[in-house]
């Protein structure tokens, strides 16, 4: 189990990173532009501030966040480099899904990804290589980290069996959660207790997320069980989970829920419509790990759950900063820019 010592280079950037970060400030976002424009201008975002369009704001935000991802990962102890990293991994499962579903649908995949900014990672040699051979095999050819290949892989033959390009919704929801468990999974020391509370709820958001998905477009319940087997954390049988969906899979969305919701521990499933639901659940989870995430830099710095705290505040930040900055390009309301926000 790694010490003091061990963190000692981490830990300063850490506290650093949190006090340039906007915090509650994120909530000034609000039109005209120029005015939410200023309020980046004094904190870590300041590159945002000088993009024209939302190409230019998601290429700032992709930037600045797989950067900074690389040097929490690079100054880490070992035990803790693949928690930093999975904060990207995730990203680039997301991302993934999204070129498979293009192909899928007979379309051109995107140029540019945010999750192509990951130096550490695959997703820009992908994309290159899929612009110029945008088939399914292709895909599956020029993909060679092993844990998104298997998601890939399930993916496709999910595909082949229902024929709904949504399916790359829900694996991309399953593929992002599984980086996040494996991470947690890794832990035995004692230290595992602070990193669930920050990370499990983005498990929680996710799973859950996924459960709605897959109901929506009739996932085969042996399917969903395959997507998320794997070993039991944050008090979560997937196990349960599957058996839940098994139980629901033919029923109304009610009847699915009151055998999922007790299942989740730190986020909720409210609400009569799927959308609701969702609204539900992202918010509930995403308020969980950011309070954990607060609580942890009140206490003893030196452990993962620092990594997991700033990474997860630095997460949901740049989320919210990119639906502030794209609702306000959009024209969207008032109230439609709070319910953007998580």
């Amino acid at each position: 189990m790694a010490g003091p010592a061990d963190y000692a280079k981490v830990v300063p950037l850490l506290r650093y990173l949190k006090s340039r970060m906007l915090g509650p400030k994120v909530r000034e976002l609000a039109p005209p532009l120029a005015e939410a424009v200023a309020v980046l201008r004094d904190s870590m975002y300041a590159p945002v501030a000088e993009a024209k369009d939302l190409e230019g704001v998601e290429r700032a935000l992709a930037s600045l966040y797989f950067s900074t991802v690389e040097e929490v990962y690079r100054l880490s102890p070992d035990e803790a480099k693949g928690l930093a990293a999975a904060f990207a991994k995730a990203k680039e499962v997301e991302d993934l899904m999204i070129v498979a579903r293009a192909i899928a649908e007979g379309q051109r995949p995107p140029r540019w990804l945010p999750s192509a900014e990951w130096r550490l990672g695959s997703m820009a040699y992908v994309l290159q290589e899929v612009e110029a051979s945008p088939t399914m095999t292709r895909l599956q050819e020029v993909v060679r980290d092993r844990d998104l290949a298997k998601t890939l892989a399930m993916a496709s033959e999910a595909y082949a069996e229902l024929r709904q390009p949504e399916v790359f919704t829900f694996f991309s929801l399953t593929g992002s959660f599984i980086m996040f468990r494996s991470a947690v999974a890794g832990f035995t020391s004692k230290d595992v207790g602070d990193v669930e509370s920050v990370v499990c709820p983005l498990i929680e958001e996710r799973a859950a997320l996924g459960v709605l998905e897959a109901w929506a477009i009739r996932v085969n319940p042996k399917t969903f069980a395959r997507a998320i087997e794997g070993p039991k954390v944050c008090g979560v049988s997937w196990d349960l989970m599957a058996a839940a969906y098994e139980r629901g899979f033919e029923g109304e969305l009610s009847g699915l829920i009151l055998d999922v919701a007790p299942l989740l521990r730190r986020s909720r499933l409210e609400g009569k419509t799927r959308r609701e639901l969702m609204v539900s659940v992202r918010r509930s989870a995403r308020l969980a790990a950011q309070r954990a995430a607060e609580a942890v830099y009140e206490g003893y710095p030196f452990t993962p759950a620092l990594v997991a705290a700033a990474l997860t505040l630095l997460m949901l930040e740049v989320d919210n900063i990119r639906s502030a900055l794209s609702g306000i390009m959009l024209n969207l309301t008032q109230e439609e820019l709070e319910q953007a926000l998580a």
